[in-house]
């Protein structure tokens, strides 16, 4: 009797590119970098071509992210050799690395000689205030000035305010941080506040961390502010992209935003102040992180319009290109 064999049937063939994840051609580049002059050694290993994938892969969405920013700003519908161009020179990192190359009927940048600029209007002398030992230290918040670049409303009576200013000297009720389960001072939102709190901020944060511990992942959670112009301090831990699986990383900012929503509810906190979460440290993309915060917010306020106690959310942003990714998003809310 003969034994029978069972041939199982082939799945479909996965090329280097979708196994690792990418979209730019792996095999290709291997083969270019096999064949090319650039390297002394002619055997290359696969991580190779693959680490080379993504480094252009990367740097081809941040080009093609700011050229989009360019043209939308333009008024035009399609990327121009113009807008590309203008997105390397308003980038630092991708001015040096594509500074000697010549982009086909893309213009010139307009440059304004410095000697046409008229000099900056001398600031008056700041006067320092000596405290005394025993004195009782005063409160007084100094707001700097602040640019109201976009404004709207959401539900009811909820406002959505897009800023360009400091984060400390933005009037509020409560300041979001994003940070980690540890709710450590890191990034730029983190170092600004525990700048202005000092030692009595930290002091807060470690008598919280003792008695409750370290916050659930993607959690949030209020604490006391002290030493800057805000009643509290909510703490969130922003939420990880991850460029393999996009939809995910959505889903998870927004439920972070969601417990930020309604926890202000819980506490019955009117003005929120909100930096941009997850486009740091966290490397969300800056227009995938605007329109999920921002339709997370409306959603919101949409379902919740008779209940919540949110009456402002202020945007407060400092680049250009989050300005201007927040104000487009904005402006897209239906």
């Amino acid at each position: 009797m003969q034994a029978v064999r069972t041939v199982r049937p082939k799945g479909p063939v996965r090329s280097k590119s979708a196994k690792s994840g990418l979209v730019f051609p792996v095999a290709r580049i291997l083969r270019y970098m096999k064949r090319g002059n650039i390297f002394r050694s002619k055997r290359m290993a696969t991580k190779a071509s693959v680490y080379l994938s993504a480094v252009i892969e990367y740097v081809t969405r941040e080009l093609a992210e700011l050229a989009g920013i360019h043209a939308q700003k333009d008024q035009k519908k399609l990327i121009a050799p113009r807008h590309i161009m203008l997105a390397v020179m308003s980038d630092d990192e991708l001015l040096k690395c594509l500074s000697t190359v010549m982009f086909p009927f893309s213009g010139v940048v307009p440059r304004i000689h410095a000697a046409l600029i008229p000099p900056r209007a001398k600031s008056p002398r700041r006067r320092w205030h000596i405290q005394r030992v025993g004195q009782r230290r005063q409160n007084k918040a100094v707001y700097k000035s602040l640019t109201t670049l976009s404004e709207r409303s959401v539900g009811q009576n909820t406002r959505l305010v897009v800023l360009r200013g400091d984060v400390i000297t933005t009037p509020g009720t409560v300041v979001v941080h994003p940070t980690s389960c540890n709710m450590v001072f890191a990034g730029q939102v983190g170092s600004a506040l525990l700048a202005a709190g000092g030692t009595l901020l930290s002091e807060v944060i470690r008598r919280e961390l003792q008695a409750n511990g370290p916050m659930e992942i993607e959690g949030v959670r209020l604490t006391e502010a002290v030493g800057i112009p805000f009643e509290y301090i909510l703490h969130c831990d922003s939420p990880l992209y991850r460029l393999d699986n996009p939809e995910d990383s959505k889903t998870r900012l927004r439920n972070v935003i969601e417990k930020c929503l309604r926890l202000c509810d819980e506490r019955g906190l009117e003005h929120l102040v909100l930096p941009s979460v997850g486009s740091g440290n966290c490397k969300y993309p800056k227009q995938l992180a605007a329109e999920t915060i921002l339709n997370t917010i409306k959603v919101y306020c949409d379902l919740h319009c008779t209940t919540t106690k949110l009456k402002t959310i202020k945007f407060v942003l400092y680049d250009e290109q989050s300005v201007a990714v927040y104000r487009s998003e904005l402006a897209r809310l239906q």
